[in-house]
């Protein structure tokens, strides 16, 4: 099983245990380190899909939308104002207020945004919290098939119903195949085999008919926003971000909480997705680039781009190199 190892000077303090898996569109195991069928809670991967029947319903073209507001409705977004206006603008649209999302208040992602809010004393809302553009998505989603927007977040709510059933669809499961938790946001969230999230991920990097019965250009909108709008689907300085910077799009990218990352190659109509067995956010950036080198999803010069950004050094607080991050991949 691959290991991330935080180093300080030439012993190891620290180790990280990593599951990954590569499938490509037809469900051929491309790669797998160790254990495919690996289940954990997909969290935001599932983003991704949860937004494929506000699609069907044809929310983008009823409340006038834009791909840029797709974006942020597949998003975990860091808090950033131009995500907020975002959010708004949906909601806006929608006839609907921040009053009406029920997605908690909490901190932004962005360190820096937070930092800031604290020093001008303003208070988090509910538009900070980096699930307001899928909440957005789902008081629409109540709206265009005539739900209650009272209580959308259970699990027994036509919302909820819906999107669960287009999750299932992508992986290529069953419905009763996947359990259920309740997301930081207080939704829905779903475990499942690593392999099946990187089948929906491959499936989403090339749609087909034949895989999204007959909705492939509903896919192919989700593909073609987080191409086009990587600031969106996270932030500043935030590893999926960067990493469809760095590809100009060829490989979209989406995070998840505890750790777990989802990619598509569009080129090549595959999906890869790795858990940090432990959560350890911290080393998922350092395995994202290595292991995206190791199956040449990116090139060297892309990988040194990558590393200008996330470098595999620890530094103390004097800003001096006291360590260094390792990769074992053959335990």
């Amino acid at each position: 099983m691959p290991q991330v190892h935080f180093k300080r000077g030439n012993f190891i303090e620290s180790s990280h245990r990593i599951e990954a898996v590569v499938v490509d569109r037809a469900g051929r195991l491309v790669l797998a380190k160790d254990r495919p069928h690996y289940r954990t809670f997909w969290r935001s991967g599932a983003k991704s899909f949860q937004i494929l029947p506000f699609l069907a319903h044809g929310g983008m073209e009823k409340f006038a939308l834009t791909e840029r507001q797709l974006a942020v409705m597949v998003s975990s977004h860091s808090g950033d104002q131009f995500h907020l206006q975002l959010v708004q603008a949906i909601l806006s649209n929608m006839g609907l207020s921040p009053e009406n999302l029920a997605c908690g208040v909490s901190e932004p992602l962005d360190p820096a945004i937070a930092r800031q809010l604290y020093k001008e004393d303003r208070p988090y809302t509910a538009l900070h919290n980096d699930c307001s553009g899928k909440h957005s998505a789902m008081l629409g989603l109540a709206l265009l098939t005539g739900a209650p927007l009272a209580g959308y977040t259970a699990p027994g709510h036509q919302v909820q119903r819906l999107m669960r059933s287009a999750v299932a669809r992508a992986a290529g499961l069953a419905e009763n195949d996947m359990d259920e938790g309740v997301d930081g946001c207080g939704v829905p969230t779903f475990s499942l085999p690593l392999y099946n999230m990187a089948l929906a991920y491959a499936r989403l990097s090339d749609p087909t008919d034949e895989d999204w019965q007959g909705r492939h250009a509903d896919a192919a909108r989700v593909r073609d926003a987080m191409r086009a709008h990587p600031d969106c689907i996270g932030g500043r300085g935030r590893f999926e971000t960067v990493l469809m910077e760095v590809t100009g799009g060829r490989l979209i990218a989406k995070l998840g909480a505890e750790a777990s990352l989802c990619i598509g190659s569009c080129p090549a109509g595959q999906g890869l997705v790795f858990k940090i067995v432990d959560g350890g956010r911290r080393a998922l950036d350092h395995f994202g680039i290595h292991i995206l080198r190791r199956l040449d999803w990116i090139t060297a010069a892309e990988q040194a781009a990558l590393l200008q950004h996330f470098p595999p050094e620890i530094r103390n607080d004097h800003h001096q190199p006291v360590g260094s991050v390792e990769i074992e991949w053959d335990c």
